[in-house]
């Protein structure tokens, strides 16, 4: 009489399986009740830490980023009924200098169109670029707008730092003052 050797059966699609618990949710000491495989800790905690460090670090690196390098043309087209500031300020002064050199132009060219304080509607301080995500709150700063040439370009900053040379400007939250505010 010869030995048949019979392959292992596999359980079928609708049959119930054996449970297989990941060993890095199980219990590393012996416990009294095996029946119940205990989870530990670092298993609930380290997800929960970072979903709440998460947002934080997402408002740290909101403003970070590459200044354009391209000089552009026409980056905007702003009233000039704002008040025009001199270049004691700042911002100005750098704006002035940045576009000067940008230009190769000497800095009696460029007027002050304006320099405001403004509201941004995200991170991006209204000066976003592809492929970059952004804080989703508003961000208090101010727009500086030169004028070279016939030509506009716009500066974007936060409250504090500098401002740089924005490519393509978006417009700020809308003053309440102004007739473009919700009602």
């Amino acid at each position: 009489m010869a030995l048949v050797r019979v392959p292992r059966r596999r359980p079928g699609r609708n049959e119930p399986r054996p449970a297989r618990v990941p060993k890095v949710m199980t219990s590393t000491h012996n416990s009294s009740d095996k029946s119940k495989p205990k989870t530990r800790l670092a298993a609930y905690v380290v997800p929960v830490v970072a979903l709440m460090l998460a947002p934080t670090l997402a408002l740290t690196l909101a403003g970070c980023g590459s200044e354009a390098t391209d000089p552009g043309a026409n980056v905007s087209t702003v009233s000039s009924s704002s008040n025009p500031a001199s270049a004691e300020d700042p911002n100005v002064a750098a704006a002035i200098a940045d576009l000067a050199e940008r230009q190769g132009i000497d800095t009696e060219e460029i007027t002050v169109v304006s320099n405001e304080e403004v509201t941004w509607r995200d991170g991006s301080l209204g000066c976003p670029e592809p492929g970059k995500m952004y804080s989703m709150a508003l961000v208090d700063g101010v727009r500086v707008v030169l004028e070279a040439a016939g030509k506009t370009y716009a500066y974007h900053g936060g409250k504090s730092g500098t401002v740089r040379f924005c490519e393509n400007p978006q417009e700020p939250v809308p003053s309440e003052g102004s007739s473009d505010a919700p009602q």
